[in-house]
């Protein structure tokens, strides 16, 4: 379904930049991720209108990229965060450039909502992800997200086992070794990367905080797309036994956006929501110009 948003502007922040259509925040449930497409966005007077969200830090830190391509993306991106959290501001119109940000102590951002005007405190966490030719964010509320992005066409410089045997645990370097084409077993390498950056990001700790090696990343027996978590001393023999020990603590889902990257969110399963599966929404946007649902996805 698209919307059309240059059509509807009974409302404006002012004679620029039309009104962002409202939306009722996530369920504890789920995670909505909006993507945007830089080679789509080709408007100089829009990405004018972009560059007028952002702080005058954000428009240093946009400067500062070397290149036009990174400066486009670095503005995409700030806009893609400024608009995405707006539009879940539903109990008052707020605009895009009031918000404010600030990092955690491990350098997560987050929205400032005791520092913002006209903002409505809410309990939404957002993560952003980006690669040259595709920029997400993520939005959950109560509990963090950590969402990643890869490129499925990604080449891997050096060998696939050899690189994994620098930054995976010894289990998935096993799972590897077992997938005979190169092809599949450098797609593979690709979506555990996509999950394990995702789940760091979710902590907010940094990367320092949990290096790749010291967990798993399984496919959980039974399921197709169905993902868990397993420190690596949880690791064991039986499947089984190690389905107990791994479930329950964190929710994945992997997917496709565009045709051409995986995208993997990671939330934490806190007791509220008692194991139920998280269902992911996918909208793709041009902010101000079209938004678009993409799809609607249960992942146990």
């Amino acid at each position: 379904m698209r919307i059309s948003v240059m059509s509807q502007m009974q409302r404006s922040f002012s004679i620029d930049l039309p009104s962002l259509i409202p939306l009722q925040l996530p369920s504890r449930r789920e995670t909505h991720l909006w993507y945007v497409i830089p080679d789509e966005v080709k408007s100089t007077s829009l990405l004018k209108r972009y560059s007028q969200l952002l702080s005058q830090t954000e428009k240093d830190g946009v400067d500062q990229m070397r290149g036009d391509e990174l400066k486009k993306n670095a503005l995409l991106a700030r806009t893609l965060v400024r608009t995405t959290v707006a539009r879940y501001q539903t109990n008052k119109e707020v605009d895009p450039r009031s918000l404010m940000f600030k990092k955690n102590v491990y350098g997560k951002p987050e929205v400032d909502w005791q520092n913002c005007k006209n903002c409505n405190h809410q309990p939404l966490h957002f993560n952003i992800s980006h690669t040259d030719s595709l920029i997400a964010c993520g939005v959950t509320v109560h509990v963090p997200v950590g969402i990643d992005v890869e490129d499925k066409e990604r080449k891997i410089k050096h060998d696939v086992l050899a690189f994994a045997k620098r930054f995976y645990s010894a289990d998935e370097v096993n799972v590897l070794a077992t997938i005979p084409d190169p092809e599949a077993q450098r797609k593979e390498f690709i979506k555990l990367w996509t999950l394990k950056e995702a789940y760091v990001k979710a902590l907010g700790k940094g990367f320092s905080a949990a290096p790749f090696n010291t967990f798993t990343i399984r496919s959980m027996p039974g399921t197709e797309e169905g993902y868990s978590l397993c420190k690596t001393s949880e690791v064991t023999a039986d499947p089984l036994e190690e389905t107990k020990k791994c479930n329950g603590e964190w929710k994945f889902a992997l997917l496709e956006l565009a045709d051409s990257h995986y995208a993997a969110v990671c939330i934490e399963d806190d007791q509220a929501n008692e194991g139920a599966p998280m269902r992911v929404i996918v909208r793709k946007t041009i902010p101000f110009v079209e938004d678009q649902l993409i799809s609607e996805r249960i992942f146990l």
